[in-house]
């Protein structure tokens, strides 16, 4: 049976240790030096099926500490995505019986508790059995391209011809393509067609799975993504049923007998349909910059009252531009507070993080906080578990009042308001319905009023959206909304439509609506992306935020008193329709869920994870050194074993024993108890001149079994013929 090429292995082991990161490089640098060592030494133990299958036992130990730490870093989705890029190191056990073993294959029995009982009942009862038996290393390179595959390199433009390249050279070798001189024939036209179409498949193939997993990941309402701080694409223009995930997204643990605020905030923005119909940006102050730039550190304080070295003394203060004199107040010890606990979703290098309106500061939190003017909060190199104790107080907000702008405005050159800006389509639509429900009169908090009386009257909600982004595909197949658009004798757009003929849609849809038309009133207002608190778990007492609980809402202005009103018009009994379907095991993987982010939080405290990684590699060191002191004993063995025979005299070793290196890459390792005669007979035929190792064959008797042959003629003259025949082997 062939043997895959030591390099090619090594070289696989290289590509995975580059794809995974800086961190994993040098472990496949090691792992590759391991395995093409073999190829440098002439050292080998007989491994027998007992010692593959405790090579077998080690690599589960191995895999089940990769899941217990991959596990402990969180991101339940990509769980075993991220064990498998461990494959290399985990069956490096029987890797190394394979390579540094003398034989060549190993038994399915090895793997198979099932065949390897049957192999014993054949034996017993003296039945037939035909044993199957493979070469390992050609399932390691595969289970390392695997791994390479999963890493976070494997997006890189030079991952995947160096992939192609690595199999083309395998499958070469696998079908016996190389000749002793080292020239390639026989690669014929399919072949190269064959590794053609499979490259172009491949790539086609990573597109369209990429492709797949967004749709899964948007049609079952994956991922905790609720903005980007910079812009939010809202459902306006999505068709079909709105879906959201029923898992938790995150727990709010209660540390004081407040209830919790109810609404937590994500991002706000205050323009719309400056790029598309259906998204929300930001327009910023003059001089601010960037969006980017918008983003500025939250500042830091301690409480002189705890001792600085305390890990726990920082607090990070929400209220923008707070002066001095009132940062005693945000984190004084009488606010009430409550502790946010949640896996993180960062796609990038930070996260959003949901907080309460009037956040006062972030207490017991390590990871860096930044906050922009609009009062969204992002965090870098987001920890895999979010733990942070959050002060509030309706004495504090976390935004700027509105403000005048110089960018330039799609609808109005110079100076302008961003928060009232009313895209130009759909000022008709908000000024009709506006005039509709008497929006022009009154104070800021009776507009607010009339309009929440208004929805609430005329407007029903629905998860299913049937207004298309492009009205005019609609109106093609209704009717009723083509008569709509001919008798309003303008352009209509989703939202006009949602106003003035369906009055059903999902929170987006209301959220728009109320601040155009609080807008069109004269009041400044910003669209909010964020979530609902409002299950309590009647066993543990805490607060569970869902996916199904992400929702939408607009934030109002007011003027006289200098604050900001979230305004919610989207009718109460929404939260009914979002209420998530039991579903098997549901409260069980909760349970787990819970119980790995309490986990990974305690790993995180000072001093856990030395105790963690002392707990798993202590048996790991122990069980090593057992291996290795059994490998150090059974090497010495096999040493006497070769010196001596069966009855204990000792052989005479003569230099045809240095051809066993070179033949080893052509005819394989030499089968335990093979003469070494016999093992390299077959070289002959790969020799321009064959008689020259019958002759070496003929000396290499004399010296070893003649015990008067001592003429070192005989000697010189049988390492003159071995260097010859390696230099023919070789081509040169």
């Amino acid at each position: 049976m062939s043997r895959l090429p030591k390099l090619i292995l090594a070289a696989a082991l290289l590509l995975w240790g580059v794809s995974s990161g800086e961190e994993r490089v040098w472990i496949g640098a090691a792992c590759a030096l391991l395995v093409y060592a073999s190829e440098w030494t002439t050292l080998r133990w007989d491994f027998g099926e007992k010692a593959a299958l405790v090579a077998w036992r080690i690599s589960v130990l191995f895999l089940t500490l990769a899941m217990v730490l991959v596990i402990m870093q969180g991101a339940r989705i990509t769980t075993m995505a991220r064990v498998f890029t461990w494959l290399p190191l985990v069956l490096l056990p029987l890797q190394f019986v394979q390579s540094y073993g003398t034989a060549s294959t190993m038994s399915l029995g090895t793997f198979s508790m099932m065949v390897r009982r049957r192999q014993m009942h054949a034996a017993k009862y003296g039945l037939p059995f035909r044993e199957i038996r493979f070469g390992f290393d050609k399932v390691y390179f595969c289970a390392t391209l695997l791994a390479a595959c999963l890493g976070k390199g494997a997006d890189g433009p030079w991952f995947y011809p160096a992939l192609v390249i690595l199999v083309a050279l395998a499958i070469v070798a696998n079908r016996g393509f190389f000749l002793a001189g080292g020239l390639l024939t026989g690669f014929g036209l399919s072949t190269g067609l064959a590794l053609s179409i499979a490259a172009g498949g491949g790539i086609g193939g990573q597109l369209g799975l990429s492709a797949l997993w967004d749709r899964g990941m948007a049609a079952f309402g994956g991922g905790k993504d609720q903005g980007s701080g910079l812009e939010k694409r809202t459902s306006l223009g999505d068709m079909g049923e709105i879906k959201q995930s029923p898992e938790i997204f995150w727990r709010i643990i209660p540390e004081s007998e407040e209830v919790p605020p109810k609404y937590l905030r994500t991002a706000s923005y205050n323009r719309f349909g400056n790029t598309d119909p259906t998204t929300w940006d930001l327009a910023l102050p003059t001089n601010t910059g960037n969006e980017t730039a918008d983003f500025k550190p939250t500042v830091f304080t301690r409480d002189p009252n705890m001792a600085p070295e305390d890990p726990d003394a920082g607090y990070y203060l929400c209220p923008p531009d707070l002066p001095l004199e009132k940062q005693s107040e945000a984190i004084s010890a009488g606010l009430p507070r409550f502790r946010l606990r949640g896996e993180m979703d960062a796609k990038g290098a930070f996260a959003l993080l949901p907080l309460p309106e009037n956040a006062a500061s972030l207490h017991q939190f390590n990871a860096a906080t930044q906050r922009n003017s609009f009062g969204t909060f992002r965090v870098e190199e987001p920890p895999s578990v979010c733990d942070v104790q959050v002060l509030w107080d309706k004495r504090f907000a976390t935004e700027h009042p509105p403000w005048e702008s110089v960018r330039k405005s799609a609808w109005r050159p110079g100076p302008y308001s961003p928060d009232l800006e009313i895209p130009r389509i759909e000022q008709e639509a908000v000024a009709n319905v506006a005039t509709e429900m008497g929006l022009y009169a009154g104070t800021v908090e009776e507009k607010i009023a009339i309009m929440r009386k208004f929805f609430a009257e005329n407007f029903r909600y629905s998860r299913y959206n049937s207004v298309p982004k492009f009205v005019h595909r609609w109106t093609d197949d209704d009717a009723s909304v083509k008569e709509y658009v001919r008798n309003t004798e303008r352009r209509s757009t989703m939202l006009s439509i949602f106003l003035e003929h369906a009055r059903a849609g999902h929170c987006e849809f209301f959220a728009t609506a109320a601040a155009l038309l609080l807008r069109e009133a004269g009041v400044p207002t910003r669209y909010v992306s964020g979530f609902v608190v409002i299950e309590k778990s009647p066993k543990s007492g805490e607060w569970l935020v869902r996916g199904t609980h992400a929702h939408a809402w607009c934030r109002a202005w007011d003027e006289a008193n200098q604050r900001w009103l979230d305004v919610d018009v989207t009718p109460p009994n929404w939260t009914s329709f979002e209420t998530p379907r039991k579903q098997p095991f549901q409260e069980l993987r909760e349970r787990f869920q819970m119980l790995q982010e309490d986990l990974l939080v305690w790993r995180d405290k000072p001093g856990h994870m030395m105790i963690v990684a002392l707990f798993l590699l202590t048996p790991v060191g122990i069980g090593l050194a057992f291996v290795g002191h059994k490998l150090w004993k059974s090497r010495r063995r096999l040493e006497v074993k070769k010196q001596a025979g069966s009855n204990g005299a000792t052989f005479q070793a003569t230099p045809l024993q240095a051809l066993e290196r070179a033949a080893r890459k052509a005819l394989g390792e030499r089968p335990s108890g093979m003469p070494v005669a016999s093992y390299l007979s077959p070289l002959a035929g790969r020799l321009a001149e064959p008689a020259l190792l019958g002759r070496a064959l003929s000396l290499h008797h004399r010296l070893r079994f003649d015990p008067a042959e001592e003429d070192p003629g005989l000697v010189a003259e049988l390492q003159a013929l071995v260097a010859e025949i390696r230099r023919q082997l070789a081509g040169k």
